[in-house]
């Protein structure tokens, strides 16, 4: 960007006209648009644990499902207060 204001020896600042040029067009695509990318591939391991969820009957469940299902069982296990494990468990059904 150009300065258009410049500053005289007496201190005062001038002001430089300047001709504004218009913006540079861009010049028209007659080109197609590239194809779609191909879906990336998911880890192996991954294959493995969305197997196991089709054969659960859990496919539809997101991470976050699957770690208050998580909680919830390992606290069953330790013997939880039951109002807890009963917030944990509506929380599942949000």
């Amino acid at each position: 960007m150009y300065n258009r204001y410049i500053r005289s020896d007496s201190g005062a600042y001038t002001r430089v006209p300047m001709d504004d040029a218009p913006p540079p067009q861009e010049p028209p695509r007659h080109h197609a648009p590239p194809p779609p990318p191909p879906p990336p591939q998911g880890a192996p391991e991954r294959g493995f644990f969305n197997d196991l969820l089709e054969k659960l009957h859990l496919g539809d469940l997101d991470a976050g499902d699957l770690l208050l299902l998580f909680l919830l069982f390992y606290l069953s296990r330790q013997k939880a207060d039951e109002e807890l494990l009963i917030a944990i468990g509506l929380l599942l059904i949000l």
